[in-house]
């Protein structure tokens, strides 16, 4: 039920009927930045507020896998909600400047039909991210429950409906499931795009 991992780029680079902006004043930033095909590599996963208790509450962490040469999202889900199209995906995404600082709001998209968006977003990779995830046969909607999985290998991202160039960087996504203005999770993803 990680839906999350796959969501920090849902929210970068969704392609759906939804609500984004760009905070105007990186907009120019951006475009004259260097872009093109890319590698991920995933530098950290973790929860926004380890103190507050989420419906849909996701435990992560980042493993190597040394046999790959691979990283791989490890971790468990348990939640007592659905996870379903009643739900909007909701993503802040920071970028980190020249100078090391965090340039927030680089990004905002707020998206509804989460489950059905977030499953077209994996296109072909649905179910081998769903089954790492440890949620067998996966359809909309997942049911409330606990779920451990073998993981998922970060570099299989790749192979989904994401854009296939995107402006090289660093970022740091808040990511966040919501209903009625209730935050139902919430993860915090840093990351890397750089040239292949």
């Amino acid at each position: 039920m990680n839906f999350f991992l796959i969501n920090l780029l849902t929210l970068l680079l969704f392609r759906s009927s939804s609500v984004s902006c760009i905070g105007s004043r990186y907009l120019n930033i951006l475009s004259a930045l260097p872009l093109g095909p890319y590698k991920l590599n995933f530098k950290q996963v973790r929860i926004c507020d380890p103190s507050k208790f989420y419906k849909l509450q996701h435990n992560f962490y980042l493993s190597y896998n040394p046999i790959t040469n691979s990283t791989v999202i490890r971790g468990n889900t348990s939640s007592i909600i659905p996870f379903e199209d009643t739900l909007f995906m909701e993503a802040n995404v920071a970028s980190r400047g020249a100078d090391g600082n965090w340039k927030d709001n680089t990004y905002m998209q707020k998206s509804p039909k989460a489950c059905s968006s977030f499953r077209n977003l994996m296109g072909a990779e649905w179910t081998t991210v769903m089954n790492g995830l440890g949620i067998k046969n996966a359809t909309c909607p997942i049911p409330p429950g606990n779920y451990t999985g073998t993981g998922v290998d970060t570099s299989l991202f790749l192979n989904t409906n994401f854009p296939k160039t995107f402006v090289y960087g660093t970022y740091r996504l808040r990511y966040s499931y919501t209903r009625n203005n209730e935050v139902c999770t919430c993860l915090i993803y840093v990351f890397e795009i750089t040239p292949l």
